[in-house]
């Protein structure tokens, strides 16, 4: 008989937990030894339990499921988790893999995937649901998109961090001042944002200035 793999679910609604543990109650070779409803009370709960998979909600009261993973994986690095959301929003899964996380899946997913997901993250895998890496791969074109700047754009970011007014702009560079606007306009366009603050967090994300 084939050795069963662990469960420990944790998920602030109980409607959540109960409903997982249905499902997970008619899969073979799974089995859920324990749940929380605290995301702050479990890491002292796993020293008893030693689960082989930890199922989180990303989003929780009191600490997040990225915040979560990282103590987890920190204090037992043997324990996989694999996270839950409603959102596939693009930074949440960047940070929950960048956490620690061997998987991602929607809250809307059926037995038969949450079931797949399980079998690759138990046999050492990684498994994405194909929404989340619809998201991520279109951020990753949208930032690829971004990151076209040309070098002319570049400086002029540079200089608007430096809050040079378009005058000073156009006078360095020695060009007018209508262009300076119109470089402004395209950079905003290809960065995807507007106003200076958004522009100016979006180029120290990316290591521009």
């Amino acid at each position: 008989m084939a050795a069963t793999h662990k469960i420990f679910i944790v998920d602030d609604h109980q409607m959540v937990v109960d409903g997982l543990k249905l499902l997970i109650g008619h899969m073979p070779d799974f089995e859920v030894i324990g749940e929380c409803n605290n995301p702050a009370k479990v890491e002292g709960m796993l020293d008893t339990l030693n689960p082989d998979i930890l199922l989180t909600d990303v989003n929780m009261a009191g600490m997040s499921g990225v915040e979560l993973t990282r103590h987890i994986k920190r204090a037992k690095p043997h324990i996989k988790v694999l996270a839950l959301s409603m959102f596939g929003d693009s930074q949440v899964v960047t940070e929950m893999m960048d956490a620690g996380v061997s998987g991602f899946i929607l809250k809307n997913t059926g037995r038969t995937e949450l079931e797949d997901a399980l079998r690759k993250i138990a046999a050492g895998g990684d498994y994405y649901s194909a929404e989340i890496t619809r998201h991520l791969v279109r951020s990753f074109k949208d930032n690829q998109e971004g990151n076209h700047l040309t070098d002319r754009e570049i400086e002029i970011v540079r200089m608007i961090e430096k809050e040079f007014s378009n005058k000073q702009i156009a006078d360095l560079l020695f060009i007018s001042e209508r262009t300076v606007e119109t470089h402004r306009k395209n950079i905003l366009r290809k960065t995807n944002t507007q106003t200076v603050v958004g522009l100016l967090k979006y180029a120290y994300e990316r290591k521009i200035i």
